[in-house]
């Protein structure tokens, strides 16, 4: 019950398990596998307003790239970029419902957890880790060997190595300052 659209190729080793839509202009690699109910390559959410107010679709014709080694949990969704692609790098790991909008690329060895939201435009480095629920506006970067904590709203760019959490998102030392004067207070309070 899955549907592979034309201009597609896969690799050697795939595994494609049932009910998977994955439309034209998708690109997988060698050794992917991709769980059920899994949608790669629709149209991402991309609207701008008219002269009147009016929103209208801009269009999207780009495609995805999905490399080597990369493994995407069930119901996840992966759209297509809109000028150029949407790339998921070599080994990446992406798990159950997670939302991967168009033009995002994910890096190498990348994980993205369950429920995860990745704008428009982001790019999440090599070795990064975003954990449940992370949520990254669009045009985000996540630098290399960085880690978005649970829940977080990512609202600027995180540098390699940092750790951030929260809502806003903020480095971890800073939220664990303000979580400290938060305690203080309370117990002066």
């Amino acid at each position: 019950f899955s549907y592979v659209g034309g201009e597609c190729v896969i690799g050697e080793g795939t595994i494609i398990r049932g009910h998977v839509h994955i439309y034209p202009r998708t690109r997988i690699g060698c050794n992917v596998i991709i769980d059920a109910g899994v949608v790669i390559g629709a149209d991402g959410f991309g609207y701008e307003r008219n002269e009147r107010g009016e929103l209208e679709k801009f269009p999207h014709v780009g495609g995805v790239v999905i490399e080597d080694d990369v493994e995407i949990g069930s119901n996840t969704c992966i759209d297509r970029g809109s000028l150029g692609d949407t790339i998921i790098c070599k080994g990446a790991k992406i798990d159950n419902l997670v939302h991967i909008a168009h033009n995002v690329v994910v890096g190498r060895h990348a994980v993205v957890i369950a429920d995860a939201m990745i704008g428009g435009s982001a790019r999440i480095g090599d070795y990064a880790w975003i954990a449940p629920s992370g949520c990254l506006r669009n045009k985000i970067s996540v630098g290399d060997r960085a880690t978005v904590g649970l829940g977080a709203v990512v609202v600027k760019d995180v540098a390699d190595g940092t750790t951030v959490m929260g809502v806003p998102a903020r480095p971890i030392e800073e939220y664990k300052k303000i979580l400290r004067a938060v305690k203080k207070a309370a117990a002066v309070g």
